[in-house]
């Protein structure tokens, strides 16, 4: 199930559960990860994209593009940007898929986040996107730098 409880086995610890918040807490990465990768699918059929083009569009090294979707990774707030480039969104859904990874919303009153709503809104890549935020001197929607290993 790519790292994911299944939902039986959550189901059947609520049920034998005599503390709900324990339940809740140690469970918690669960609720935030099922919540974020429903949100993907629903995109990549609204979209009619695959994970493999909007992993691409965004730059994101493919094995970790494929976990950020299985939900074993959790993206951060400039590859969750990065994404919202490979899916070709709105600066309004961008902000509402940094919702699903738990990131602040785009702020028009930020000037880098306020470069990337003009950005997604008109359309841009993410690496004419790029080449304006280096232009306008703001720091670059980073998407790729070496992890190190999950071991």
């Amino acid at each position: 199930m790519d790292g994911e409880k299944e939902t039986s086995k959550l189901l059947h610890e609520l049920k034998k559960a005599t503390n709900l918040r324990q339940v809740l807490d140690e469970n918690e990465a669960e609720f935030k990860s099922s919540e974020m990768v429903t949100y993907l699918k629903e995109l990549l059929a609204e979209k009619k994209l695959t994970k493999a083009s909007v992993i691409r569009a965004a730059r994101l090294h493919e094995t970790y593009g494929y976990q950020i979707f299985s939900g074993v990774r959790r993206p951060s707030r400039d590859r969750t940007i990065a994404l919202s480039f490979g899916f070709q969104l709105s600066g309004l859904e961008a902000s509402r898929l940094l919702k699903y990874t738990e990131y602040p919303p785009l702020y028009a009153k930020n000037r880098r986040d306020a470069i990337i709503i003009f950005a997604l809104d008109h359309g841009y890549t993410l690496d004419q996107t790029n080449d304006s935020l280096y232009d306008l001197e703001e720091a670059l929607i980073e998407t790729y730098k070496e992890e190190k290993p999950l071991v």
